[in-house]
């Protein structure tokens, strides 16, 4: 019985051998699947010492692993941009980069594989969308290599939703002057997926399975693909699309160009790193904020209550919360619409959001939130990661998930780009996640509600009544 346990081990291990472990070369002997440097450092960069660029990392709490990394810039103007992106970002108030943008940008522009971890809440979106950018206004106009090859993108950005990958498409950059970028999901026709790819593009931005399917219809091919870049890793791997990743991996090693990939992740999970051992070559780790928290800048309100007083804690809270928008979260489909409902009946400009919900509905409807148009968002996790509001100041939730992940990403919705926010949670006797909830508000020097004092009468069967909530012993 051993030796059969250790022998699937074993086998386990086999699944996940490196596939970039070993760098390619050309007859002429250069390294073929490293992208060449496209950073051109500044003379003021050049001259800090070892002490100055220490100390602007620790200020910003940029911690780095990998060698031979550039240094961080304070300034786009230190990047050296092309005059139309540098316009672009003085018009639209981006006057200097985040933290995580400070190390990422000049590490991008070097040509270097990156794992990028921040805490959520930290403009996760913006900054893969920025980067992408950058490479494409920089690298992409002085690069012989013919782009908009039919079927042959030359930048691939995966997301775990098209909501999220969406909104970080360069279409709403002066980029898509110049680039034809495509976004491509499940839940709508692939006919006009497929005529656009025939048309030819630059830039594809997918979702794992539906990228996957037109790959094995031979309706789209990776063979040329210079940049991949996974968003949220994490989020896909904990939606089990692991092997999917795994796959489009293995689509884009075959490149016949030099190729660089970009992790981008608020938690590292051990599959994420079994996924970076195949995806990614002699990376730089860049980790802002301690990794699985949440933003300091977002105060946690945990109240402890009965099923049967969510509701009207719910309206008491939203009608004490000063101005929309608001995002609501609840665990379940049926949650949703009853959450929804109820908010409908009394007189709140409210829309649910869940996976039932068609993909057009789902676009129309982040939209109109983002607009103004729908002041309270009620959803499941499909609205937890990758959406960048940056006016949502309150978040509650309802239920509470069942991982500590999904509490992390639920509450970085808001708080976002450094601004303060609130996370507002109803606990109550069927959490499953109590005594890591717990941990997390002591960590973060939140206040602790009583109840939490013993955290074993949480995560058990409850039986609902109108009087409160009964725990059943088994």
């Amino acid at each position: 019985m051993a030796e059969g346990k250790e022998s699937k081990k074993d086998g386990q291990k086999d699944d996940f051998i490196p596939l970039r472990k070993s760098t390619k070369r050309k007859a002429t002997g250069e390294e073929d699947n490293f992208m060449k440097s496209y950073y051109n450092e500044l003379e003021n960069i050049t001259q800090q010492s070892e002490e100055q660029i220490d100390e602007i990392r620790w200020q910003n709490g940029i911690e780095i692993q990998g060698e031979n990394c550039p240094k961080p810039v304070t300034s786009f103007k230190d990047l050296n941009l092309p005059p139309e992106l540098q316009q672009y970002l003085a018009n639209h108030g981006y006057i200097s980069p985040t933290a995580i943008q400070m190390q990422a940008l000049s590490c991008v522009m070097s040509g270097r594989d990156i794992i990028g971890l921040a805490e959520t809440g930290s403009d996760q979106v913006n900054y893969s969308s920025m980067t992408n950018t950058v490479h494409m206004g920089t690298y992409l106009p002085y690069t012989s290599l013919s782009t908009g090859t039919p079927r042959m993108p030359g930048d691939h950005v995966v997301a775990n939703n098209l909501e999220s990958s969406f909104y970080s498409s360069p279409r709403a950059t002066p980029i898509s002057i110049k680039y034809h970028s495509v976004g491509i999901c499940g839940g709508v026709p692939i006919s006009s997926q497929v005529q656009e790819l025939k048309s030819g593009v630059d830039v594809v931005i997918a979702t794992p399975g539906r990228l996957l399917d037109l790959c094995e219809r031979g309706l789209l091919s990776l063979d040329k693909v210079s940049y991949l870049v996974m968003d949220e890793a994490d989020k896909m791997l904990g939606m089990g699309m692991e092997e999917q990743l795994r796959k489009v991996v293995g689509l884009a090693t075959g490149t016949i160009r030099a190729r660089q990939t970009l992790l981008w992740t608020a938690t590292m999970p051990e599959s994420l790193e079994r996924l970076a051992r195949s995806a990614v070559l002699n990376p730089i780790t860049i980790q802002v904020g301690p990794v699985g928290l949440i933003s300091p800048t977002i105060q946690q309100n945990v109240t402890f209550l009965y099923h049967y007083e969510k509701p009207a804690k719910l309206l008491q809270v939203l009608r004490s919360t000063p101005c929309p928008p608001v995002i609501v979260f609840a665990s379940s489909i049926h949650n949703v619409d009853y959450v929804t409902e109820l908010l409908k009946k009394e007189q709140f400009h409210a829309s649910g959001l869940h996976s039932e919900k068609s993909q057009d509905y789902r676009f129309k409807l982040v939209s109109a939130f983002r607009d103004g148009k729908v002041d309270v968002l009620v959803a499941t996790d499909v609205g937890s990661r990758g959406l960048d509001f940056p006016e949502v100041a309150h978040i509650i939730n309802y239920e509470l998930p069942d991982s500590i992940e999904d509490y992390v990403h639920r509450c970085g919705r808001t708080g976002r780009m450094g601004h303060f926010g609130v996370a507002t949670s109803f606990l109550t006797l069927d959490c499953k996640i109590a005594e890591k909830l717990k941990e997390m508000l002591e960590v973060m020097d939140q206040v602790v509600p009583k109840e939490l004092e013993n955290t074993k009468q949480f995560g058990k069967r409850i039986i609902r009544t109108e009087f409160g909530d009964r725990v059943v012993d088994f």
